[in-house]
C-alpha cells in the first residue's frame, strides 16, 4: 500500500506534537514558562482561568489514584521543635480536611507534636484545625511506642510522622524514631517525612541514609525549585563510586512540594480599600539580613528615584531635616515601605519618613498590616538561593492574603504555582522599585552599567513609553513588556485569588492523598 505524502505529513505532526507535550510534562522549568504564558497575556477572566486550569491539568504527571481507596497511613504524628507553624499547620490542615472528605473504611487522625505559637492558636480559632490536634512535643517518643493512644482504633499506631523543620527536628527527634522504627515489627512500620526549606543546611544530611536504606523516608519541600535541588543532589549521591552510598538507596527517596497557603476566610480578610489609583504602599518580608534580601539595593533605588521626582512619589526634600518629607501638593498620597521582620539594619537617614520598620510583630498584627498593604517586594539577594534551594515563606504570605506579588519569570519558574492572578510581572531590566515608581506614573529613568568595554553608567528612561506608541531608546522588547505591565495595573481581585488559592488546595489534596497512600 502506498503512502501519500499528505499522511505521511500528517503522521509527523502527531508525532511532533506527543513529543511536545513529553517534553513539557518532565521538565518543570518548561511546564512552569507554559503555564505562565498561558495566565500572563490579556485580563485575568473567569474564562481564561478555566481554560488555564484545563491546560495544568493536561500536564500534570503526579501519580493517580482512586480516592474512594484506603489510606495506607491513617495516624498521622506532625512534630517540629522550632518555628515555621505557618508550614506545618496548614499541612496538618490539608491532611485533616483529606482524612474528613473521602471514604475510609477505618478511623484516621492527625496530631501536632510542638508548643502552640500564635499562629497554630490563630488557626484553631478560626476554624482551620481541631480544638484537640496539640500534642506535647516531649510526648512523642512515648506515643511512637504506644499500640492504645485511639479508642476508636484500638491497637493501631501512628504510622506516618512528618517532622516540619527536618534541618533541625532530625537532629532533635531523629535517632530515638529511628530507634522506634526498629523495634516494631514488619507490619507496624511508620513512615518519616521530612519538611525541608532550603539544601544550603546540610547538618542534617548524615541521617537520610539510615533512613533511605529503610525504604521508609520521603523529603517535601514547600517549592519546587527546592524539589529540582534535593533531586539533583540524591541522583548525584546515588551515582557515588563509594558502594556504601549507591546501596543507601538514594534514588528511590521521593521529593514532593506541599504550598503552605492558609485559608484565612475566617480571619477575616477585609475587603480591600485603596488610597488611590496608585499604589501607595509596599511591604519586604522577612529577617533583616542582607544575605536574604538585598535591602541596600532597595534604599539605593529609592533614594535615587526620589531624588529624579519625589513629588512622583507624594514626597518633597526638606534641606533643614535632611530627609524626604510628605507633599501636600502632590498628586497622590506617598508611598511608604514597610519592612516587616526582626533583626538589625540599618536605613538610610534621608528615607525615614520613607521606610517603616515593623519589628517582630504578634501573629494577628503582623497579617492585618499585611493585608493591608498594595504590592508584596520579594528583593531576594542573589546569594539567598531563593530560586534556587530555599523556600521563601513571603510568597505564600502573599497568596493567603490576598496582596500582589512583583515577580520576575525566574520567581515563576521557582514557584510554578503562582499566576497572573497574585501577581504583577516585571521585567528582568526593571528593578522593583523602578517598576512601582512607573505604576505610580513617576519619572523613572532605569540605570545600566557598561561594565565591558569599560565605559561609565548609562540609562533608559521611561518618560515617554505610555503616552506614545514608539519608545525612542528603549528595545522594542522591553519596552512591549512594560507596556504589558502598566496595561494590566497592579490591583487584583479577590475572586482571583480565591481561584489561585483553590488550585494551589486541590494540589496539596492531591499530594496528601498521595501520601496517606504511600504513593
Amino acid at each position: 500500500m502506498l503512502v501519500s505524502p499528505r499522511h505521511i505529513q500528517i503522521i509527523l505532526i502527531l508525532f511532533g506534537f506527543v513529543f511536545l507535550v513529553s517534553l513539557i510534562q518532565f521538565r518543570p522549568s518548561i511546564r512552569s514558562q507554559f503555564q505562565y504564558y498561558t495566565t500572563s497575556t490579556g485580563a485575568s477572566s473567569a474564562t481564561e482561568k478555566t481554560s488555564d486550569h484545563n491546560d495544568q491539568t493536561l500536564l500534570s504527571i503526579s501519580p493517580s489514584f482512586d480516592p474512594s481507596s484506603p489510606f495506607t497511613r491513617r495516624h498521622v504524628a506532625v512534630a517540629t521543635s522550632v518555628g515555621h507553624s505557618e508550614v506545618y499547620g496548614p499541612l496538618a490542615w490539608t491532611i485533616n480536611t483529606v482524612m474528613t472528605k473521602h471514604p475510609r473504611q477505618a478511623p484516621a487522625s492527625v496530631k501536632i507534636y510542638s508548643g502552640e505559637p500564635g499562629f497554630l492558636s490563630l488557626l484553631k480559632r478560626i476554624g482551620m484545625l481541631p480544638k484537640d490536634i496539640m500534642r506535647p512535643r516531649d510526648q512523642l517518643s512515648k506515643d511512637i511506642r504506644s499500640t492504645t493512644l485511639y479508642e476508636d482504633d484500638m491497637g493501631a499506631m501512628i504510622d506516618l510522622v512528618v517532622l516540619g523543620t527536618c534541618e533541625l527536628d532530625m537532629e532533635r527527634f531523629g535517632p530515638d524514631l529511628l530507634k522506634a522504627w526498629d523495634e516494631r515489627p514488619h507490619n507496624k512500620k511508620f513512615a518519616m517525612v521530612c519538611g525541608v526549606h532550603n539544601g544550603q543546611t546540610t547538618g542534617w544530611f548524615k541521617h537520610i541514609s539510615e533512613w533511605s536504606r529503610r525504604g521508609s523516608f520521603r523529603v517535601m519541600p514547600i517549592s519546587d525549585h527546592v524539589i529540582n535541588y534535593f533531586h539533583s543532589m540524591f541522583n548525584t549521591w546515588a551515582d557515588s563510586k563509594d558502594p556504601a552510598q549507591r546501596l543507601a538507596l538514594y534514588e528511590y527517596i521521593k521529593v514532593d512540594a506541599y504550598y503552605s497557603v492558609s485559608d484565612f476566610t475566617n480571619f477575616p480578610l477585609r475587603p480591600k480599600t485603596y488610597q488611590a489609583d496608585v499604589p501607595c504602599s509596599a511591604v519586604l518580608q522577612g529577617n533583616y539580613e542582607q544575605g536574604r534580601r538585598d535591602y541596600e539595593r532597595v534604599f539605593a533605588d529609592l533614594s535615587r528615584l526620589l531624588r529624579e521626582d519625589a513629588k512622583g512619589w507624594g514626597y518633597k526634600w526638606s534641606a533643614d531635616g535632611r530627609k524626604y518629607v510628605t507633599d501636600s501638593s502632590a498628586p497622590n498620597p506617598p508611598f511608604v515601605l514597610h519592612l516587616i521582620g526582626k533583626g538589625k539594619i540599618t536605613v538610610p537617614a534621608e528615607l525615614r519618613d520613607v521606610v517603616v520598620m515593623d519589628i517582630s510583630l504578634d501573629t494577628v498584627p503582623f497579617y492585618e498590616l499585611f493585608q493591608a498593604m498594595d504590592i508584596v517586594v520579594p528583593a531576594f539577594s542573589e546569594g539567598g538561593g531563593y530560586l534556587t534551594r530555599q523556600a521563601s515563606s513571603t510568597v505564600h504570605t502573599a497568596v493567603m492574603n490576598h496582596v500582589p506579588l512583583l515577580a520576575t519569570r525566574a520567581i515563576f519558574e521557582a514557584y510554578p504555582y503562582l499566576t497572573s492572578e497574585g501577581t504583577i510581572l516585571r521585567p528582568f531590566a526593571l528593578s522593583e522599585m523602578e517598576a512601582i515608581g512607573l505604576l505610580r506614573g513617576a519619572k523613572v529613568t532605569a540605570q545600566r552599567a557598561e561594565v565591558s568595554n569599560g565605559r561609565s553608567k548609562s540609562s533608559i528612561s521611561f518618560d515617554d513609553l505610555a503616552s506614545t506608541s514608539a519608545s525612542p531608546g528603549i528595545p522594542p522588547k522591553l519596552a512591549e513588556d512594560v507596556k504589558r505591565m502598566l496595561s494590566q495595573g497592579w490591583k487584583r481581585s479577590d475572586e482571583g485569588f480565591d481561584r489561585l488559592k483553590h488550585e494551589i488546595w486541590e494540589k496539596n489534596e492531591n499530594f496528601v492523598g498521595r501520601l496517606l497512600r504511600d504513593l
